[in-house]
């Protein structure tokens, strides 16, 4: 998961890595989604029919569940969703796929304005809750930096509203 840049908390990974598709604690969209991108990521010995079924098998129930994501109204959970599919398109070399889910993952964050900090009061400490949301908005700046600087890509743009606030307002800043 950390190959990818997504962040989960201890419960969800323990449920990914088991492959719990229960729905209690991790939506199995990210257990089939990370099945299908670990068959890229691992060294399998060839391409067989049996890894080739496997392929689509991990893949049409990703693509099932995600249908299923998009429906709701968890903004958080269609956003980190539609991360993991850049990812598996990046991944695949589908790089203008990619950048067109990237630019859903940017609308659905700046429609719902999520933002790494409350609008009201102090913010939370960094709870596994925070740290896994923040994660995810600090992920796609960096995807939208990543299409821009090694791809030619267009300048950043859809991410500014939350890289200001990742910048100025949590005053990140470059070691010194």
């Amino acid at each position: 998961m950390n190959k990818i840049g997504l962040y989960f908390r201890k419960e969800k990974q323990e449920a990914i890595l088991r492959g719990d598709t229960s729905n209690a604690v991790v939506d199995r969209y990210f257990i089939h989604g990370f099945q299908a991108i670990g068959l890229h990521l691992s060294e399998t010995p060839e391409v067989t029919p049996g890894v080739v079924l496997l392929y689509a098998r991990y893949g049409q129930m990703a693509w099932e569940t995600l249908v299923r994501v998009c429906e709701t109204d968890d903004e958080m959970l269609k956003a980190q969703a539609l991360v993991l599919l850049t990812h598996a398109f990046i991944i695949m070399g589908f790089i203008t796929v990619a950048q067109l889910y990237l630019l859903k993952v940017c609308k659905i964050i700046n429609k719902a304005k999520l933002q790494f900090l409350p609008v009201y009061g102090r913010p939370a400490g960094l709870s596994e809750q925070a740290r896994e949301d923040a994660a995810l908005l600090s992920q796609v700046i960096y995807l939208e930096n990543y299409f821009y600087l090694t791809l030619g890509g267009s300048a950043p743009a859809m991410t500014a509203r939350i890289e200001k606030e990742f910048r100025l307002d949590l005053q990140v800043s470059a070691i010194q």
